[in-house]
């Protein structure tokens, strides 16, 4: 049928397209006339044969081909009549369309009302069958709606069984972990009491073995600190010359002039320098710490053991207590003149890091220690005031008696008068005198 239409179809606008070029065109309209009648023939064929389609259906769908072709010559007439040609032919074909439209439209009418009856009986035979479908499906439903009412009943049942079954076993469950938990807390506690009686086992013990040593060391004889001392040698003080020399008297009696090693204090009893910040207290503080202990030792470094003035190079404690830490730890020292020997430097640059930290004694004067070079950045003293002539005036003599320069012609002279020799600041004091250069002549 679909083939019929669309060779319809194709034949007819054929036909048009020839007539408009004035070709002829009758032959093409007899087949397009042709294929038209058997393709209505066979849609009428297929609504009577086929149970899928209705023949109403059937007659519906010529008529509206029918109408469409209609539609059509009477638009071809309109043309022709525009172009003032003679447009009968199309008119007359209109016609036939239009009268063949109307058979089939009545003929449409009637199979309807045909078909309308059967489909009443029909309908009223559906409906009796459905009536008695709908009864059996009650009864059906009935017994399918008892049935799955048992089952609802047997499936609540066996729900309410394992809820039981649950809550036993959840109950269960608990009891056994408090069981466990009780039993748990049970061994924590002799645990602790176990290890807390070991503990005071071992106090006892401990306490016993204390006091046993404690006996025992009252019952052996004191050692001396010098015997658990290697390599360190005990001397006396002798005297303090400043915060870095000091002058001591060893086992046989014998003097010795000590510089002390890696260490550098403010001077001041220099010749040729004032008295610096700080070393008074370098002094002061060294004297105090020497005097306190017990017993003075010193030790050698590997390399030399005495420098170009003959005085030894040595690290100096009082008791157990390195004097060198106690006076960087305390800013009134730095560490200064590094050579070879260079046991304890590491130790005397983190006591001397100490005190620059927290800027004490030395480090607290900005810019005072010399840290690109050695010593300290003192200025030079002002010369004094040459004495000029004035007359006397009527002003009571002091009772402190003015201090004269006194000369002797060397050492023997001068130890005649002073057997100890004298300091820098004495008046008696000559820098030829003073060899070693320790700011103390002929001691």
């Amino acid at each position: 049928m679909f083939l019929g239409v669309v060779a319809t179809i194709t034949l007819f606008v054929r036909g048009l397209v020839r007539e408009n070029k004035g070709q002829a065109y009758h032959s093409t309209w007899k087949a397009a006339l042709y294929s038209f009648v058997a393709t209505c023939l066979l849609v009428v064929l297929l609504g009577v044969v086929s149970s899928e389609y209705a023949l109403a259906d059937m007659v519906g769908i010529l008529w509206l081909f029918v109408s469409i072709a209609m539609f059509v010559f009477i638009v071809l007439a309109l043309r022709s009549k525009s172009k003032n040609q003679n447009p009968r032919r199309h008119f007359r074909r209109a016609g036939i369309a239009f009268v063949t439209g109307l058979a089939l439209f009545f003929v449409t009418v009637a199979v309807t009302d045909e078909v309308e009856e059967p489909v009443d009986q029909t309908a009223s035979a559906d409906e009796d069958a459905e009536k008695v479908t709908e009864e059996a499906t009650e009864e059906e439903i009935e017994e399918e709606s008892k049935e799955d009412s048992e089952e609802e009943e047997a499936a609540a049942e066996a729900e309410k069984e394992k809820e039981e079954s649950i809550e036993a076993e959840k109950e269960a469950s608990i009891e056994a972990a408090e069981k466990e938990k009780e039993e748990s807390i049970e061994a924590e506690r002799e645990k602790e009491e176990s290890i807390e009686e070991a503990s005071i086992e071992a106090e006892k013990e401990k306490s016993i073995e204390e006091a046993e040593a404690k006996a025992k060391a009252e019952e052996e004889p004191v050692e001396e600190p010098v015997a658990s001392k290697e390599g360190l040698i005990p001397v006396s003080l002798y005297r303090v010359v400043d915060g870095d020399t000091v002058n001591v008297i060893d086992d046989s009696g014998q003097e010795l002039k000590l510089r002390l090693l890696l260490i550098d204090t403010p001077e001041t009893v220099h010749p040729n320098k004032p008295v610096e910040p700080y070393g008074k207290e370098a002094s002061a503080r060294l004297t105090e710490l020497l005097n306190a202990a017990d017993q003075l030792y010193i030790e050698y470094d590997s390399g030399d053991k005495t420098d170009h003035y003959d005085r030894h190079l040595v690290y100096l404690y009082a008791d157990d207590v390195s004097v060198h830490e106690v006076l960087l730890k305390e800013g009134l020292a730095r560490v200064g003149y590094i050579y070879e020997q260079q046991r304890y430097l590491s130790e005397f640059r983190a006591a001397e890091q100490y005190a620059k930290d927290r800027g004490l004694g030395i480090w607290s004067i900005p810019g005072y220690v010399n840290e690109g070079g050695e010593g300290f950045n003192s200025e030079e003293p002002e010369p004094e005031p040459e004495p000029t002539s004035e007359p006397a005036t009527s002003e009571p003599a002091t009772s402190e008696p003015q201090e004269t320069t006194e000369y002797f012609q060397n050492c023997t002279e001068l130890k005649k008068v002073y057997p100890d020799g004298v300091a820098s600041d004495h008046a008696a004091y000559q820098s030829k005198m003073d060899r070693d250069k320790d700011n103390w002549a002929c001691e």
